[in-house]
């Protein structure tokens, strides 16, 4: 509309169209249209991110984002336990973690809690790179998917404060059923009795007289709170652009004795210092303290503990002390978990000073060079306090205590990462159809780390719980570490050239070096491709009212994974501390012998991938599909190889003997069910569902080896033919009933009527290791997430649903869940349908003290099927009309209530179905149920 004296004061108001917003994603050193795309990205914006109130943002991508698998290990506050991202599976036996980049700094790799530092309030968009020909950009590190985050920044002309404000209260959303005293003393005294042993403990003897006893779970479980303060502002005008912000998160554990709290500071700055030259920055300070218990490692953390103790032994002595179990008063000798997870103080504190700064030049339009510096400072402190408390003595009982001496360790650790990296793009458009944009650019990285860690006992009083307080002990050894730089140095380059909006193409190249590989061997090449074709854009389709979006994307790459390696993993090791008998007495001497065989042929994994992809949009695009099928082979996995027994070395050298494929589909689909503008009802609905198989293919001239193990045995084992991570044991079938079923079965050591039998699947007559095959697998047939939004008035509704389907779980709870059956640790109520006779039961076994066939050793009997589908996320939220926060000088008010793990399907019997990657349940701390309200004020 022309502008005259007439329409001179025309008002002109804008709508918000989210959807077009959302169509400028980061791919690695520049952004890209949505439509411009040609590899497989997926995104996850501020606003899905904010939907979830969560300590750790990987954790809010949970069913977000198609070909992107989410799994907690653990509810430990503060997302200490780490959370796993598998992006398209896993093509490795070993770390299959993404490379995580925030403000266009590269993280080291730290292992599966990367971002519980970040604030998810500060984080605008996550941004997953997940084919090869999208990841090839940052080349060795690539292998397994790239997560960029990218923070909140200023807008020009824009100016606002915000506060968000939550609190709550979480609780775990399922006990089991454990024995209590006299169910306890039944099943103690019957596998007693049925090994020839006798009742040590008199009050065992009558049962009935023991009453309900000490209800562990309710006494170890808790109700905990959960709270977050954050206060941010932003603006600034086209010459200066600023954001700024604090948070404060704070939760306590749902488990006694754990809490977790959080401080982080970011400030985000852009200036415009002239026609030419643009600088800016990314700083964010936090510190973090997490006071940790034992949980999740071995069987004897503090889940494993509250699951073992009886309930016949109480919680406090007659003093107000924890009380410490006596062998001959209680019949078991462990841990009071309690008193491990409040006396020990155990915390875990982090400052981290992440910055990166920029210079932006620009001489002419659309030729920019770019350097962008950035370090990341980590420093770490780990202290443990373990006092004492005093014995008891009542009359002739003598409370003992196991806490009869002090001590303390601490240890200080500095990781501090360094990054410079200097970018030239040109971007320009020619002759009003061919867009051409060109990347070159050089990327050096260095990483550092040390520690120190020291020990004390002996303490004279609790009460001085740092180091330097106890007395020097020369038993105990402290120690120190000074790791070498790590240095990785890399070239790269990326060409984009569309034609008149219908025909895509992308190129990347990066020449990765890395210092950690044998002299002549540390650069690889690692190249990407990948074209598109915006069918939708031709004109026998353009303005379609039906198909209103058709894109055929393809693209393959060649990408790296360092991480299995090792550091300097190619060279001979010498190892110290070995014995061997010198001189004429032959008397044994410690000194050091070579250990392990050089290798200098070792390099990293690599794996090439093929997509092919396709975006779909109907009807204006209110309907929106995208489906990618995608290929990744691994030639060069690495594996332990034995060696020669005449060697003189004993330790299995690491090769690249290995290979694997890992296949699957990624699928997205949206649908704009009810479109409203204004306060008019509005409804989205959005699906992503993930299907991949994974298969070792080869070992070379490796042979199987194991993985994870446990009390029990081997639980994991790696061969040709099998899914990474497959479990290994025997096969269960059914119990034995009668004599007779033991006389007609293969032998079976130690077997009798009512236990386990074993399958002898090689038919040599005998049930030994040569019965073991594989017999589940972790991986989940598919994962899915369905989110669902609606907004009416100023309403708002999300009902956030994810689930895993197909994927077995190898339940380690229940290896101390049945012990009641064969020792004096407490347990299941299962057990107490055990076998007592013929046909009593054909799935619990006969109690017998020693389990003298074994019935506890790995087998298929403790696997369990680990589908689940949960209700993640359910919000209501309201938000004023603006005529009432108008008069508070407010932009915006909203207030809402949230629920987290409000409600789970699954048949798996233990804490909770998300175990972990590795699809092992050793006592994982239970995910929380969260109820919170909250509060978004905008000025």
């Amino acid at each position: 509309m022309p502008i005259t004296g007439a329409t001179s004061n025309l008002s002109v108001s804008l709508i918000e169209d989210t959807r077009a917003l959302s169509e400028v994603v980061v791919v690695g050193y520049g952004t890209q249209e949505r439509g411009s795309v040609t590899g497989a990205v997926s995104s996850v914006s501020a606003r899905e991110i904010a939907s979830q109130p969560v300590a750790d943002a990987t954790q809010a991508l949970q069913g977000r984002a198609a070909g992107v698998t989410v799994t907690s290990n653990g509810g430990a506050p503060g997302g200490a336990a780490g959370t796993s991202i598998r992006v398209r599976g896993i093509t490795s036996a070993g770390n299959n973690n993404p490379l995580y980049v925030v403000d266009g700094f590269p993280l080291p790799d730290g292992g599966e809690n990367q971002l519980n530092a970040i604030s998810p309030n500060d984080i605008e968009t996550i941004d997953i790179l997940k084919d090869a020909s999208a990841t090839a950009i940052y080349g060795v590190r690539a292998a397994n998917g790239v997560v960029i985050i990218t923070t909140k920044r200023g807008k020009a002309g824009t100016s606002t404060i915000n506060l968000d404000v939550y609190r709550g209260v979480q609780q775990v959303w399922r006990k089991l059923d454990l024995l209590n005293s006299r169910e306890y003393a039944v099943i103690n005294n019957e596998n007693r009795i049925a090994n020839g042993e006798p009742i040590v403990v008199d009050r065992l003897r009558d049962p009935q007289a023991l009453g309900e006893g000490t209800d562990w779970q309710d006494e170890v479980f808790r109700r905990a709170a959960i709270q977050n303060y954050s206060l941010s502002a932003t603006g600034g005008s086209e010459k200066a652009r600023f954001a700024v912000s604090g948070s404060y998160f704070q939760q306590d554990g749902t488990i006694v004795g754990s809490n977790f709290e959080r401080f982080t500071i970011r400030a985000n700055g852009d200036v415009q210092v002239n026609k030419i030259l643009k600088l800016g920055n990314s700083i964010s300070l936090t510190h973090l303290s997490d006071r940790q218990i034992t949980s999740n490692s071995g069987e004897y953390g503090t889940v494993q503990q509250t699951l073992r103790i009886p309930a016949i032994i109480p919680v406090y002595r007659p003093d107000g002390y924890y009380y410490e179990p006596r062998g001959l008063q209680d019949n078991f000798v462990e841990e009071n978990p309690i008193a491990a997870a409040t006396l020990n103080n155990q915390r875990f504190t982090r400052n981290r000073a992440l910055t990166t700064l920029f210079a932006e030049l620009e001489p002419v339009k659309g030729l920019r060079f770019r350097t962008n510096v950035g370090a990341d400072f980590i420093f770490d402190n780990y202290n443990a306090f373990r006092p004492t408390v005093p014995e008891l003595r009542v009359g002739s009982d003598v409370y003992s205590t196991r806490y009869n001496l002090a001590g303390s360790s601490a240890t200080s650790s500095y990781a501090p990462s360094y990054l410079i990296e200097n970018t030239i793009t040109y971007d320009h458009l020619f002759a009003d159809k061919h867009q051409f944009t060109l990347l070159v650019g050089q990327s050096a990285q260095e990483f550092n780390y040390s520690n120190v860690e020291a020990y004390r006992t002996g303490y004279l009083r609790n009460d001085l719980q740092v180091i330097n307080s106890g007395p020097i002990n020369t038993q105990l050894a402290n120690a120190g570490t000074i790791n070498p730089p790590s240095r990785l140095a890399s070239y790269f380059g990326r060409v984009n050239y569309e034609f008149a909006g219908k025909y895509l193409f992308q190129a990347t190249a990066r020449y990765d070096g890395s210092g950690n590989f044998p002299p002549g061997d540390k650069f690889g090449f690692f190249p990407g491709v990948s074209a598109g074709w915006r069918i939708s854009e031709e004109d026998f389709l353009k303005g379609n009212s039906v198909l209103s979006n058709l894109k055929l994307r393809v693209g393959y790459g060649k990408v790296g994974n360092p991480n299995n390696a090792g550091r300097f993993a190619y060279l001979f090791a010498v190892n110290s501390g070995i014995q061997y008998p010198f001189g004429p007495t032959g008397a044994l001497q410690i000194g050091a012998a070579p250990t392990r065989q050089s290798n200098p042929e070792l390099r990293w994994e690599t794996n090439n991938q093929t997509n092919i992809g396709i975006d779909l949009g109907f009807l204006e695009n209110r309907f929106e599909a995208t489906i990618d099928l995608y290929n990744r082979n691994s030639p060069n996995l690495i594996a332990p190889v034995p060696v020669s027994l005449v060697s003189g070395t004993y330790q299995d050298v690491n090769r690249n003997a290995a290979s694997a494929y890992n296949r699957g589909i990624d699928f997205s689909f949206t649908s704009h069910n009810v479109q409203g503008t204004g306060r008019a009802l509005n409804w989205t609905t959005t699906l992503n569902m993930s299907v991949f198989k994974t298969e070792l293919e080869s070992l070379g001239v490796g042979q199987p080896y194991n993985g994870l193990g446990a009390l029990s045995g081997t639980i994991v084992r790696y061969d040709v033919g099998q899914p990474f991570g497959s479990f290994y044991g025997y096969v269960a079938d059914g119990l034995f009933q009668t004599q007779e079923d033991i006389d007609n079965h293969a032998t079976q050591s130690g077997a009798a009527p009512g236990d386990i039998r074993f399958k002898d699947l090689n038919n040599d007559g005998a049930i030994n290791a040569l019965d073991r095959k594989f017999i589940g697998n972790p991986n989940p047939d598919f994962t899915y997430g369905l989110n669902n939004t609606l907004t009416w008035g100023g309403f708002d509704l999300n009902v956030f649903v994810q689930g895993s389907q197909g994927n077995d779980i190898y339940n380690q709870n229940r290896y101390i869940l049945e012990s009641p059956l064969y020792g004096n640790s407490s347990g299941s109520t299962r057990v107490l349908g055990r076998w007592t006779g013929p046909g009593t039961s054909n799935d619990v076994p006969r109690a017998i003290a020693g389990d003298p066939n074994q019935n506890l050793r790995v087998s298929s009997y403790f696997l369990e099927d680990g589908s689940y589908l949960r209700v993640k996320t359910l919000t209501l939220g309201y938000a004023l009309p603006a005529g009432l926060t108008e008069r508070i000088a407010a932009k915006q008010l909203r207030v809402y209530v949230s629920a987290q793990n409000l409600l789970t399907l699954t048949k798996y019997t233990g804490y909770d179905p998300e175990v972990g990657s590795r699809g092992v349940d050793l006592g994982i701390y239970p995910q929380p149920r969260v109820f919170l309200a909250g509060l978004n004020i905008g000025f």
